[in-house]
C-alpha cells in the first residue's frame, strides 16, 4: 500500500473543493485510491 504526504492528500482531498469540486467517483479514479481512504483522509 503507497505511503501519501501530507501535502499530496491535502491536493487530492482539494481536488474535492472549489474551484475544481470533482466528484469522489472521479477524484478515486484519478489517483487510483480506495474509497474508504478517501473518508478516512476527510475526517
Amino acid at each position: 500500500m503507497p505511503s501519501f504526504s501530507r501535502e499530496r492528500k491535502e491536493a487530492i482531498l482539494n481536488k474535492l473543493l472549489p474551484p475544481l469540486n470533482k466528484s469522489v467517483s472521479v477524484v478515486l479514479n484519478e489517483e487510483n485510491i480506495s474509497e474508504q481512504t478517501l473518508y478516512n483522509w476527510r475526517k
